[in-house]
């Protein structure tokens, strides 16, 4: 005899139908807040430009000192985007990017090594960005 464990329904995945690069940004956990906020936030990116925030903010951590003399052109083209999540939820001042305590919009937008040139640099990384009140407040970034 076979016991299945129970795990509580969730809600089904939400298409928000935002899109960079071709990969839809999914909302996980799926909740109310998040769906409603999710355009809004994914506007202030375009607005910024995905492929500006990815050089000016992110390479210059997936380089490091390490890779300091890479080209940021061809870490730019290696940069597979494959997955992109979005959460909107209250962060306390202590963890707040900005120092006070609020609601942000937290995007992942996960990349994998797509080319040689960065094939030794990283297997997975991820760029988190903090959308607060209209405004990219933070970039961030960490190894998957």
């Amino acid at each position: 005899m076979l016991f299945h464990k129970k795990t509580k329904s969730r809600k089904p995945v939400f298409r928000s139908n935002q899109f960079f690069r071709e990969v839809e940004v999914r909302v996980d956990p799926p909740d109310d807040e998040s769906e409603k906020h999710v355009a809004a936030d994914s506007e202030v990116i375009r607005r910024e430009g995905l492929d500006k925030i990815i050089r000016t903010r992110f390479i210059p951590w997936v380089k490091g000192e390490q890779f300091a003399d890479r080209d940021d052109g061809q870490i730019f083209d290696g940069l597979t985007l494959y997955d992109i999540v979005y959460y909107y939820g209250r962060i306390v001042e202590k963890y707040s990017p900005t120092g006070e305590e609020g609601f942000f919009g937290q995007f992942e937008f996960d990349f994998e090594s797509g080319s040689d040139d960065t094939a030794d640099m990283l297997e997975s990384v991820a760029m988190q960005v903090y959308v607060f009140i209209g405004e990219i407040v933070k970039v961030d970034g960490f190894d998957i």
